[in-house]
């Protein structure tokens, strides 16, 4: 009796000392990624080719970053793969915007990341390297959406903004879009982008109602809301759980519930 006491004390002793070791391992603090520096490296050299010609070699490059971020990594090494992944967008020579694909990758891990990434994707869409010309809609376009990914509720501002008042269409349905993404967020911020989304819808289609061939205005507030509304209306019903395809429909249901509790 007493041995097997014993080795159940040993036992016990060993299965505790054990478990206090992969605490402590849990618990130490990751140490830096020699692969990550060394593909960040890589990434650099790639984006100040001036010849743009290793640009095929970026795709690859990005996944394996992501993915080490996605398994975890040192404080720094978060640091510096932000850093980096940005700095894709403000160095080396501009691509021309139908060989943006390297832009365009970088948008999207960054989208990965979660709120680390949305500054350097709003810094990027506000910057002065990308420009702000019909050309480059496509890069933008991914830019905004990566952005709403990210769910960083600092950005629903921003976003919002870009959807009521960008000059491109297909920026406001993309930014529209994005905030999608916040349908888990509290009501209050919900509301504050349904309510902002419905004010814009409003102003463009009573102007878009107006029926005289001369009007150049009115038929350009039509063509405007059959590139925006498919997306828009996508996103009030995330954000309301409501299921209505029209202005007027949301702006009824919006009148009825605003002061109401959301679920």
């Amino acid at each position: 009796m007493m041995l097997r006491r014993c080795s159940l004390a040993w036992l016990l002793c060993a299965v505790s000392g054990v478990s206090s070791a992969q605490g402590d391992a849990a618990s130490a603090p990751k140490q830096p990624d020699k692969e990550v520096a060394e593909k960040l490296a890589a990434l650099k050299d790639v984006v100040e080719d001036r010849k743009c010609a290793r640009d095929g070699e970026a795709p690859d490059l990005i996944t394996v970053l992501v993915q080490k971020w996605q398994a975890g990594l040192a404080d720094k090494d978060k640091k510096d793969v932000i850093k980096g992944l940005g700095n894709v967008f403000a160095t080396g020579k501009l691509r021309e915007p139908e060989k943006a694909q390297i832009y365009i990758a970088t948008a999207a891990a960054l989208g990965q990341l979660g709120p680390d990434g949305a500054k350097p994707l709003q810094d990027a869409f506000e910057g002065k390297k990308i420009p702000d010309k019909e050309a480059w809609v496509p890069v933008r376009e991914g830019m905004l959406k990566a952005i709403g990914r990210t769910k960083d509720e600092s950005r629903v501002k921003f976003l919002l903004d870009v959807a009521r008042r960008d000059s491109e269409a297909p920026l406001q349905a993309a930014a529209g879009e994005a905030l999608g993404n916040f349908d888990e967020s509290k009501q209050d911020l919900r509301k504050e982008v349904v309510n902002g989304l419905l004010i814009k819808w409003g102003e463009m289609d009573s102007r878009a109602r107006v029926i005289d061939p001369a009007d150049i205005e009115a038929q350009n507030q039509r063509k405007r809301l059959a590139v925006i509304s498919g997306k828009w209306n996508d996103t009030l019903r995330r954000l309301t759980k409501q299921q209505f395809d029209n202005f007027p429909e949301w702006q009824e249901w919006m009148n009825k519930n605003k002061g109401k509790d959301w679920k």
